[in-house]
């Protein structure tokens, strides 16, 4: 390697240039893959060959979180499973873009493992880093590499860096708040679409943005209600008024027409056809205050017919219950009497009788109502 190359002038981000770079940055937050046309406009502007983003360092056993683009797939791998301790930008000041040879001397960095076993491969010659913390005390590196015929990165290639470095360091906390948010709306979609009753959730706009199970199984006939486009109708042009009038005045911060718990029976034009019953939340921002708008209102749905959604095998296999076991706890959880439930299963009274003790015995539970309660509470009916 030799540490003599003509040293490049590196273009300094005019205001076009870094622009775009800075939308770009900002785009990547959401794109569906991210930080990718970001890293590859730096690694454009700086001359690089090469731009990773470490959110996570690899670590024994943790392969990391990397998003790159013009790196061989060999070398990342040997960065995600090789632990480099002679990494110059491990310690890196926040903030501070060095590069190698600002952290150690041309003869240090030729004798050390990282190059030798790493960027030599690829025939780097420098590389130019920035760490930014964000989140909950993360760090993240940002690094370009430069291979021959560009020289050695200047100070004109570091000081467009630290001109992103607020940047970075806010689109980063963006992402990761984003990812958080990910992760908790996913939690939360899988845990109301266990519910036996139907849930609609509507923005601020009155506009529906998710619908569980239940709700479209409700719905499914649309005679009480239906979703058309991001609206929610009625069947019933009655019904529709009262429910838009219990919606704006929730999203108002209002007490809803008929009383404040914004309780509401729907009918459907066909009289055969039993009532919907719904009732309306506000979905607050911060403190549940009353004369505040809503961010949003929840629609709790409820029929006198509604069918049990629940499945309880996580439950049968939490407590060791047999396959017969499990049926009569089935055919219990919807009500009926022993006596109708072994008539539905086919076995006498008696063995019906002998099967509950010893779901009692494997569950803990000492009545029937005690039993239905644990299984309606039981963490494993979202298994």
């Amino acid at each position: 390697m030799r540490m003599d190359q003509p040293v490049v002038q590196g273009r300094r981000g005019d205001s076009i240039s870094f622009d775009q770079l800075v939308l770009a940055l900002y785009r990547s937050v959401s794109d569906a893959s991210p930080w990718s046309q970001f890293l590859a406009l730096l690694c454009d502007e700086l001359h690089g060959c090469a731009a990773s983003l470490v959110l996570r360092q690899p670590a024994r056993g943790d392969r990391g979180e990397m998003f790159s683009v013009n790196s061989h797939l060999s070398l990342l791998e040997i960065y995600r499973t090789t632990p480099f301790p002679d990494d110059p930008f491990l310690e890196l000041e926040e903030g501070a873009a060095c590069s190698v040879f600002d952290r150690m001397s041309p003869e240090a960095f030729a004798r050390s493992r990282y190059y030798n076993d790493l960027l030599r491969l690829a025939g780097d010659i420098d590389i130019l880093a920035l760490n930014v913390t964000f989140g909950a005390g993360y760090c993240g590196s940002l690094r370009i590499s430069r291979r021959p015929p560009h020289g050695l990165f200047n100070l004109a290639d570091k000081s467009l860096l630290m001109r992103l470095y607020p940047h970075l360091k806010t689109a980063l906390a963006i992402y990761e708040q984003l990812r958080r948010q990910h992760l908790e709306n996913n939690a939360y979609i899988k845990a109301i679409d266990q519910l036996s009753f139907g849930v609609i959730i509507l923005n601020e706009r009155g506009h529906v943005v998710r619908v569980n199970d239940m709700a479209s199984r409700i719905m499914k006939d649309g005679q009480h209600l239906r979703v058309v486009g991001n609206c929610l109708q009625a069947g019933d042009p009655a019904n529709e008024l009262a429910v838009s009038q219990a919606v704006a005045a929730i999203l108002a911060g209002r007490a809803p027409p008929g009383g404040a718990h914004g309780s509401l029976k729907i009918t459907a034009p066909e009289a055969a056809t039993p009532p919907l019953y719904l009732l309306l939340k506000p979905i607050q921002d911060g403190a549940n205050e009353s004369g505040v708008p809503a961010a949003g209102v929840a629609l709790f749905l409820s029929t006198d017919h509604l069918h049990r959604s629940i499945t309880i095998e996580p439950f049968a296999r939490l407590h060791g219950l047999s396959p017969a076991e499990l049926e009569l706890v089935s055919e219990l959880l919807d009500g009926v009497s022993i006596g109708e439930a072994s008539s539905a299963l086919g076995i006498s009274e008696n063995t019906a009788r002998a099967q509950l003790r010893s779901v009692f015995n494997k569950t803990g539970a000492h009545r029937q109502a005690d039993l239905t309660r644990m299984v309606l509470t039981s963490l494993a009916i979202i298994a």
